[in-house]
């Protein structure tokens, strides 16, 4: 019971990583006009099947893994993420987070992690932190995806006319989705994980040319 309680508490949304300032270009597709009310469910569908898949397989991965490899992961999450906007939001989080998960609990392993320089990105290390306190891959991707997604949905509750009902809503039916994806991540790994997003890529580049913006990217 308590290592659930404890994937609880990494994955709750109040959890301070920096997560409320990111859009993840979802604040350009609102202003193009590509993303509405309702349009959101369906687009976060196939969000979840692409760049939700890419990062469960790297958190599934990361999650149980030695130091070098967790880097190595790392690495080629960073170099998939083409805009460079999303790149640095997630790497910023995933610092924060590791940093943070390596303070409260003390862990000699997430310590020695946090400590080490060079890009880590918030899949990577939220994997890291489930396999010290010994969740399962697939349990820890589901967590992470469910963070994810409720994130954005937060997010375009203050983009788009979106009240708690209807978000809700959106989070439950997504629910399905989320637990097929974290149970295929760990078998099919991160290397074979295709990823294609082209228009989240150029809204995400995008971002920071809007004449008002409420997200940092």
């Amino acid at each position: 019971m308590l290592p659930l309680l404890q994937l609880q508490q990494l994955a709750d949304s109040a959890f301070p990583i920096g997560g409320a300032a990111h859009s993840f270009g979802l604040e350009s597709l609102v202003d193009a006009g590509f993303l509405t009310t309702e349009t959101l469910e369906p687009f976060l569908r196939d969000y979840l099947s692409e760049t939700g898949a890419l990062e469960a397989a790297y958190c599934a991965a990361s999650c149980g893994a030695a130091i070098h490899d967790w880097f190595c992961w790392n690495a080629e999450l960073g170099a998939r993420k083409l805009a460079r906007e999303s790149r640095d939001a997630s790497a910023a989080m995933g610092r924060r987070f590791l940093r943070l998960a390596a303070n409260i609990s003390g862990d000699e392993l997430l310590l020695s992690a946090s400590e080490l320089g060079g890009e880590v990105h918030l899949a990577p290390c939220f994997g890291l932190a489930a396999g010290v306190f010994a969740i399962d891959a697939p349990t820890a991707a589901a967590a992470y995806l469910q963070q994810s997604i409720t994130a954005l949905v937060s997010a375009c509750q203050r983009l788009l006319p979106l009240g708690q009902t209807q978000a809700h809503q959106i989070l439950w039916s997504l629910k399905p989705a989320i637990v097929q994806i974290a149970e295929q991540s760990p078998s099919i790994g991160p290397r074979q994980t295709s990823c294609f997003t082209p228009l989240v890529d150029l809204a995400s580049a995008r971002h920071a040319s809007l004449y008002t913006r409420l997200f940092m990217s």
